[in-house]
């Protein structure tokens, strides 16, 4: 069995970890991710290694083998995790016969060793969008009566005929 300390105490296995900050856990987009998403969001976090932010190289197809889903869905997740902040594209990917670049990507909770540009941690900033409210069962005020659900702005936006 290998030691696991040397002479001052300090350990000597090399292994790394992935920081998911519990601040970053309980934002409300965070818990809008959908798994894939998250999944994704963590393959990217192991290619970091402190010092290579903003060259955070992962196409959809490789993504999509890591996570076991498929191309489109993790194409689906990378963009939800730019909408939602938590990642910034810094270059297109690009893919043809002669040349196949992955997209690279930045994470928002660390600075920016492409840039130097602080960390923004814009997910903290995003907020779920206001849910329609809708009307439900029969309604009148339109050319008869409708049955089913309307949405309330649409209802509100509605100008009745006059009958002269």
């Amino acid at each position: 069995m290998p030691k696991r300390h040397n002479q001052k105490g300090r350990s000597t296995i090399k292994e790394r970890y992935v920081s998911l900050p519990y601040y970053m856990l309980r934002t409300d987009a965070w818990h809008s991710l959908s798994p894939v998403a998250r999944s994704v969001y963590i393959e990217l976090a192991t290619i970091y290694n402190g010092g290579n932010n903003g060259w955070l190289a992962l196409s959809a197809r490789d993504a999509a083998k890591r996570v076991g889903c498929s191309k489109n869905t993790a194409a689906r997740a990378f963009i939800d995790l730019e909408q939602k902040g938590f990642i910034r594209c810094m270059q297109q990917g690009h893919f043809n016969r002669k040349s196949r670049h992955a997209a690279e990507y930045r994470l928002t909770i660390y600075d920016c060793h492409r840039t130097g540009e602080r960390a923004s941690k814009a997910f903290t900033n995003w907020h779920p969008p206001d849910k329609e409210k809708f009307i439900s069962g029969v309604t009148g005020d339109t050319d008869g009566v409708t049955a089913g659900s309307v949405l309330l702005s649409a209802k509100e936006n509605y100008r009745s005929r006059s009958l002269s």
